[in-house]
């Protein structure tokens, strides 16, 4: 008679009953994870991407942490998201360490990471620890009245060592790569970072609060009638910068105070634009963006 292995047979159970009514995700549907940050002590965040073309209450949301191969997340390992997220727009959890004289454990988050901060989360390790993923967690999104998984990071199960999956989901910041337009719900699958994230080096921040997207579009169901800009980081101590605004646009001009054009691009209708300052002399300028509906909108940058 052929063996039978037990162990298999009662994770795949469990696994089974994780998965609830998980099925394959459609694309540009449901909320994903977007931007992963594993950083030294206390810096550790998700970013969740909107690919959808309406606005999303988070509430009916949470996040997940199955420790070093769990197979069930705890009471306080599941932590519920709040507030609204527009369509194609993300929102930045971060690890709720915030006080400046903290020390080893409750050590603040860094500056730049709490600047980019849109809910702080989990406060308290013994109350509710989701947040304190250390490389070795799968982490998962799950919608709360469906039960449905609508992504998972990592392998449920499976603990990949001290150095995390590929050995680089600790002290590594990941971004999902564009192509990606869906979450990946197959929870006992093997983690495949390399196909669908990019690997960027410990504590890099920049690339949150804002996600390129192939589902990135603009809604023609409703015409908006006002354009909002954003340009981060301001003032620009580096070469680039980014300009975010909450309706697609299609042209972006750089003008200094005279209001002479510095720089000139097309962004065909995507709602973030990355905008090279390399060439550009310190000092004050103008941001002016335009969009096909004729909604113009400008944001004044320091360059550092």
């Amino acid at each position: 008679m052929k063996s039978f292995d037990v162990s298999r047979f009662v994770f795949s159970l469990a696994a089974v009953a994780f998965l609830g009514n998980a099925t394959a995700q459609a694309q540009c549907s449901d909320l994903f994870f977007s931007e992963y940050i594993e950083g030294w002590s206390n810096n550790k965040a998700l970013e969740i991407y909107n690919p959808t073309d309406a606005q999303i209450d988070l509430s009916d949301y949470r996040i997940e942490r199955y420790s070093n191969g769990a197979t069930a997340a705890e009471d306080n390992q599941k932590v519920a998201l709040e507030g609204t997220l527009m369509a194609d727009d993300v929102v930045v959890v971060v690890l709720d360490k915030q006080d400046p004289d903290g020390v080893d454990f409750e050590a603040p988050v860094w500056e730049e990471l709490a600047a980019v901060a849109d809910l702080w989360l989990c406060p308290v390790y013994a109350d509710n620890n989701t947040m304190y993923f250390n490389g070795n967690d799968a982490m998962v999104l799950r919608q709360i009245s469906t039960n449905d998984v609508v992504d998972v990071f990592g392998k449920i199960g499976e603990d990949p060592g001290t150095t995390g999956w590929a050995e680089v989901t600790q002290n590594h910041t990941l971004v999902r790569k564009q192509s990606v337009t869906a979450g990946d719900v197959n929870a006992i699958d093997d983690f495949g970072v390399y196909d669908q994230w990019d690997s960027l080096e410990v504590n890099t921040f920049d690339q949150l609060g804002f996600h390129f997207c192939d589902c990135g579009t603009t809604s023609v169901l409703e015409t908006p009638q006002r354009m909002e800009l954003d340009v981060f980081p301001n003032p620009a101590s580096g070469e680039v910068v980014f300009v975010r605004s909450n309706v697609g646009f299609h042209s972006l001009t750089l003008r200094n105070l005279a209001g002479q054009e510095v720089q000139l691009q097309s962004v065909n209708g995507r709602k973030v634009a990355e905008v090279d300052l390399g060439a550009v002399a310190p000092g004050l300028y103008l941001v002016e963006a335009w969009n096909e509906h004729g909604l113009r909108s400008t944001h004044r940058v320091v360059r550092k």
